[in-house]
């Protein structure tokens, strides 16, 4: 079993990072106090955080169950298959022991674990201060990303900030909502400033202080802090690294990697030697998994809709939406790169934030918002439609369901705009209130030496 306890005490597991801009010749599990002793060894330490990311337990797969399926806007359509584990997830009737949240928590706490053993030493290595800045900042922003998922999808959670023993990891405790949050400000906040504006070469794709500012910004609207959020984002609103692709399918071209509207990205490539590649996201052969209320979403005419459509087929084994749709390998994987912050969003993020902090009919609010509909191919919002601070909030988080399907978003905005229970009974599906949070994994209550500290979620 994946235990928080045995995760903090394994080393980075540094065999083979799975990224296009990453290769790593596969190491033999070396002795910790030992390794650390040069930038390179901090290289190959950062590329083993960012191989947390693309694990088949998040970005490279299971959020498509656990985040996305979750939501309004995916069906899981098949009982039968794994035991019946994401189909229950999608019902809302999964049991503390889903294999599938436990091996997702123990990921996360993978990914954390080795960003705290490259935060724990690397001050005391000598290198360069520009590259030492940098690794510290890639670190910082992977842990961040990390708890922003843990706590969104499980509340109060474990606040590790150090590599520990496994006799420390059995006292933890669950640390209050609030105190992680403020962990991830400060590491965003951190990172932004140690984290160049871009790369060069074969480092194209990694965490830049863009993508810390930008999922700083995200961070702030989670907390309802809208007037940080709009002093984060407006930097990157107003200027020129990032922009919106003309074609919003160009965005998601596996012919177009890293391009222009990608604040980050977790970076996969099919058919090598090494599995870098990932399974097809949201492939089914039993049905549209697309639940029907998010395509009738859409307006006539909307550009976003066709990246909803299954392809090849819509009922062969295969299809995907054209979204995330790459031909296979020989060794059937495919290598889409999974678009964890986008331009977009934060344009979305920004707007939501300006109308926040104080509506103005037509004011910048709506200019911003209407470039993401500009795009899209569709009317664009006045005041008098929207006519008040309550009418654009809706009207920004339908957006962001047609503008941000399928990428990890919609399930968290249910949450933090309180309107899950009401938007999963549209799809038939009666959501208890609870599961707001998901259970905390019971192999993780097990090994808890204190289980008044470390109790279950209520409801469970």
């Amino acid at each position: 079993m994946k235990k928080i306890a045995l995760f903090l005490t394994a080393f980075v597991g540094l065999t083979a990072c799975q990224k296009d801009f990453l290769e790593l010749k596969p190491l033999s599990q070396p002795n910790v106090d030992n390794f650390y002793k040069t930038s390179n060894d901090f290289n190959n330490a950062v590329n083993g955080a960012y191989d947390a990311l693309q694990s088949a337990n998040q970005y490279g797969g299971d959020y498509n169950t656990v985040i996305e399926t979750r939501s309004d806007n995916v069906l899981d359509n098949d009982p039968s298959s794994g035991s019946g584990l994401r189909y229950n997830i999608d019902r809302f009737i999964e049991p503390t022991t889903n294999s599938v949240l436990r091996d997702t928590w123990g990921s996360l706490y993978t990914g954390i674990n080795r960003c705290n053993l490259i935060l724990d030493k690397v001050d005391a290595v000598t290198m360069d201060a520009t590259l030492k800045a940098r690794y510290k900042g890639e670190a910082q922003f992977i842990r961040a990303l990390s708890y922003f998922n843990l706590v969104r999808l499980w509340g109060k959670v474990p606040l590790v900030l150090t590599a520990g023993s496994t006799t420390d990891a059995r006292s933890y405790t669950r640390n209050e909502i609030a105190d992680i949050y403020t962990a991830i400000e400060k590491d965003l906040t951190a990172a932004a400033i140690g984290l160049p504006v871009s790369y060069t070469g074969n480092d194209i794709g990694r965490a830049t202080s863009g993508s810390a500012k930008g999922l700083l910004g995200k961070v702030y609207v989670t907390e309802k802090k809208y007037d940080l959020a709009v002093a984060a984002l407006k930097d990157l609103v107003n200027g020129t690294t990032f922009q919106l692709l003309p074609n919003i399918a160009d965005v998601f071209s596996v012919t177009n990697k890293n391009n222009a509207e990608l604040l980050f990205s977790v970076k996969f490539k099919k058919g090598g030697l090494l599995g870098e590649g990932h399974g097809s996201w949201f492939g089914t052969s039993i049905g549209d998994p697309i639940e029907p209320s998010l395509r009738a979403a859409y307006p006539a005419g909307d550009k976003r809709l066709p990246l909803t459509v299954m392809v090849p087929v819509p009922t062969s084994i295969n299809a995907v939406p054209r979204k995330f749709y790459d031909e296979l390998s020989a060794t059937s994987d495919v290598g889409n790169d999974f678009p964890v912050l986008r331009f977009a969003d934060v344009l979305l993020l920004y707007s939501e934030a300006l109308n926040e902090v104080g509506y103005l009919a037509d004011g910048e609010a709506f200019a911003v918002l209407n470039r993401i509909r500009t795009r899209a191919g569709v009317a664009v919002y006045t005041g008098a439609q929207l006519a008040t601070k309550e009418a654009f909030r809706t009207a920004i988080i339908k957006e962001r369901r047609l503008e941000l399907a399928l990428e990890s978003d919609r399930w968290f905005d249910l949450i933090r705009t309180g309107t899950a229970v009401d938007a999963i009974k549209v799809t038939g599906i009666t959501m208890p209130a609870y599961r707001v949070v998901y259970p905390i994994p019971q192999s993780e209550i097990d090994v808890y030496n204190n289980k008044t500290t470390f109790a279950q979620n209520d409801g469970y």
